[in-house]
Parts: C-alpha cells; structure tokens; sequence
C-alpha cells in the first residue's frame, strides 16, 4: 500500500465556497464525518444528596476490605444509628435508603435457615430469608459480599436501624455485616 501524501481536501473541495460536495470515495466520506463528529455533552443540574457510611468494625476477620465486619450470631440482636446534620434534614423534603454490605458465615448450615428482621425507626423493612451466599473464601475475608438496599420508610434526624438474626440455624452460625450507609436525596 502507497503512504498517502497529499492534502484529501484538495481534490473535492477545491476552492468551494460555501457548498458541501459528496466525496465519491468510502474513504473520504469516512474522514469528512469523522471531522465533522461533535461531542454529546449534557449539563444537567446538579442532585444535592448526602452519604452517610458506616465501616463495622466489631470482628477482626472477614470484612472486605477493612478485614472486619460486625457478625449477628443465631438469636442476637444489633442496632446502629445514622444522625443527619441538622443542615441537611428538612422533614418530608428528602427520600432515603439502607445499603447493608452482608453476607453469610463460612459453615455448612443450608442458606434456607438463615433469616432476620431488619426495621429502620421502628418500621418492618425485611422479615424472613436473606438473599446471601456463604462467605468465600473459607476462613479469610470473603469475596461474596452482596449489598441489600431498603427504603427509609420514615426518614428522622437520628435513624434507628435494627437486625434481629431470626435464622433456624446453630448458635454458632451468624449473618456478617461489613458496612452500612445511608443515602439522602431530594424529593
């Protein structure tokens, strides 16, 4: 194949004033759309949220990728509180939810058994069987973690969030929760 040398333009548009000319070679159509190609931008404005995480810290194995997590064995019960800056918090003006970063001990007992009660201020958000896998892998910080997200239901200043393990499982299997956050946006 022959290095191109020359200036493209120069043989269809020669001294063109104004008009477009239809470039006959594939080529050339192909450079002049690319020349004429213009980003897709968009400007939206902006969307004021707030973030508010929590790193769980209580066992010093397993969480990914701190090295800890919070572990609820068969029967217990925890609760942790999220406090929005008084700045922030304009009653039924925001909308919320819980990202709970969890995941299911390394032992043998059958997913099925695992349960809880999961409520936010008071209010029933889950009851019944998680929709976790056992950690991977064994014995190390697990890999599997799955985020579970529920609707703040009624949103406070200072928002209680309670889980209650209610599996059917051995006392010492447990349900492992690496981080919690809640999200606030505008309604």
């Amino acid at each position: 194949m022959t290095p191109y040398t020359g200036n493209p333009f120069d043989s269809c548009c020669g001294n063109d004033t104004g008009r477009q000319q239809v470039f006959a070679d594939p080529f050339m159509q192909d450079m002049y759309q690319i020349m004429q190609m213009q980003p897709i931008l968009s400007n939206n404005p902006p969307v004021t949220s707030l973030t508010l995480f929590k790193e769980l810290t209580g066992f010093p194995n397993y969480g990914n990728p701190s090295g800890n997590a919070d572990i609820l064995y068969t029967g217990t019960q925890g609760e942790w509180t999220f406090e929005v800056p008084p700045f922030f918090f304009i009653p039924g003006l925001l909308n919320a939810q819980l990202n709970i970063r969890a995941v299911l001990d390394d032992h043998n007992t059958s997913v099925s058994r695992y349960s809880a009660t999961i409520s936010i201020n008071g209010r029933v958000v889950h009851r019944g069987q998680l929709p976790l896998e056992h950690g991977r892998p064994a014995g190390q910080r697990f890999v599997n973690w799955t985020t579970l997200t529920f609707n703040v239901p009624s949103i406070q200043r200072i928002n209680r969030i309670v889980i209650t393990n209610t599996s059917n499982a051995n006392p010492g299997d447990w349900i492992g929760l690496d981080w919690m956050e809640m999200r606030f946006t505008g309604r």
